[in-house]
């Protein structure tokens, strides 16, 4: 388990600026991420601390200060909600998120966006990742692209942080929009 702080609006209203949330590391070991997780994952331009110049003990309590989620994490770690899984077709039609031609809900959703999106299929080990504010979230569907899953670093489990926000970020998934059939 780790702690991770949200710096931006991206996740609004599921996560708010300045949220901690605690993520698992386990479950993705045994099984990969479900569509509606939210997860964080390192940004392409994550790259390892080869010349840092802090010593062992600033190193340390800069991990530390990570783990409890009182310094922020690495600025390319991302947070952004699971959609597309590999071999999915991904697109957008009138604010609609389509998951291989079927429209699903998404109560978790700050606004739809009116820019139609897609269609995207999502490659093999890639996963295709939207921010519940999408209006505001620099996603899957932008420079972000398709994420290698070797990218993820584990599923969020729950506000924690500040404590009138706390909540479960488990189990919130889109559901398929009942298809309405016309007779005449």
């Amino acid at each position: 388990m780790q702690v991770f702080y949200i710096p931006s609006s991206s996740m609004v209203p599921t996560l708010a600026v300045d949220d901690r949330i605690v993520v698992e590391k386990v479950s993705y070991r045994f099984g990969g991420p479900v569509r509606g997780d939210v997860v964080v994952f390192a940004g392409a331009d994550r790259v390892a601390d080869v010349d840092d110049d802090r010593t062992l003990t600033e190193r340390a309590l800069q991990a530390v200060g990570r783990f409890v989620g009182v310094v922020p994490p690495d600025p390319s770690d991302l947070v952004k909600r699971v959609i597309g899984l590999p071999g999915e077709e991904v697109s957008i039609v009138g604010g609609l998120l389509h998951i291989d031609g079927v429209g699903l809900a998404e109560a978790y959703v700050a606004d739809a966006v009116a820019a139609d999106f897609g269609p995207v299929v999502v490659p093999d080990g890639s996963l295709f990742f939207l921010g519940d504010n999408r209006r505001n979230s620099a996603d899957s569907r932008g420079g972000l692209g398709f994420v290698d899953e070797e990218r993820v670093i584990g599923r969020a489990v729950a506000v924690v942080w500040p404590f009138g926000n706390a909540a479960s970020l488990v189990g919130e998934r889109p559901r398929p929009v009942p298809q309405t059939s016309s007779v005449g």
